[in-house]
């Protein structure tokens, strides 16, 4: 499994790309030309003393808006759609990115995640999105013995490899018995009864709804 960190986030969304997402999706007209005239000459510009320079604006939809998650999956569709082998996988929440791959062996693995890669490089290029590589990792689960540094590849480098990963707050270890995320999930309910501890007093504090809501 490699998991991939887009550099940028939705501050990368390529305006075209949306535009012809839309366009393929079969967008009614109307929403269509409100999308295309909402991406339409957009500029930014940084004023200083005597010196103004002026950008046009290509890129970069509004996080937390109504409409961002919409057009970052109208973004990303491409991307999904690409043809894989039927050994692979692509699933992505948002921007959070992991492609799966199989294989009899570890290095059968590896063979198919590095042609995937190099589908998904040729897409962010012709997508102007970068992947970051020095955030993005690798990870193996092996069911028989034997450990095998995997060498894959983005943006010409190396992938980091894990004995972990965490996506979608989920942390899978090499051996998939889930210790590191009970782990984790019991640091995490620590600490919500350490607060929750100190707000519940006899005569000050918080409610008893609220407590009960935190608590919950």
């Amino acid at each position: 499994m490699t998991s991939l960190d887009v550099q940028g986030a939705f501050d990368a969304a390529w305006w075209p790309s949306i535009i012809q997402g839309l366009k393929d999706s079969g967008c009614p007209r109307n929403l269509y030309n409100l999308s295309k005239g909402y991406f339409n000459q957009i500029i930014a510009v940084m004023s200083t003393n005597s010196v103004s320079i002026v950008r046009n604006v290509t890129k970069g939809i509004p996080q937390e808006s109504c409409c961002g998650p919409g057009l970052w999956n109208l973004f990303y569709n491409s991307l999904l759609k690409l043809e894989l082998t039927s050994h692979s996988k692509a699933i992505a929440f948002s921007e959070d990115l992991i492609i799966l791959a199989t294989g009899e062996l570890v290095v059968e693995a590896e063979n198919y995640i590095n042609l995937e890669m190099r589908k998904i490089s040729d897409w962010a290029q012709n997508n102007k999105l970068k992947f970051n590589e020095n955030k993005s990792n690798a990870y193996v689960s092996q069911e028989k013995k034997g450990n095998k540094e995997m060498e894959i590849y983005l943006n010409n480098k190396t992938l980091k490899q894990v004995n972990s990963t965490k996506y979608l707050e989920i942390i899978f270890d090499s051996k998939m018995t889930f210790t590191d995320h009970v782990k984790y999930v019991g640091e995490k309910c620590t600490k919500l009864i350490f607060s929750l501890s100190k707000s519940a007093k006899v005569t000050w504090g918080l409610k008893h709804e609220a407590l009960k809501t935190i608590y919950t």
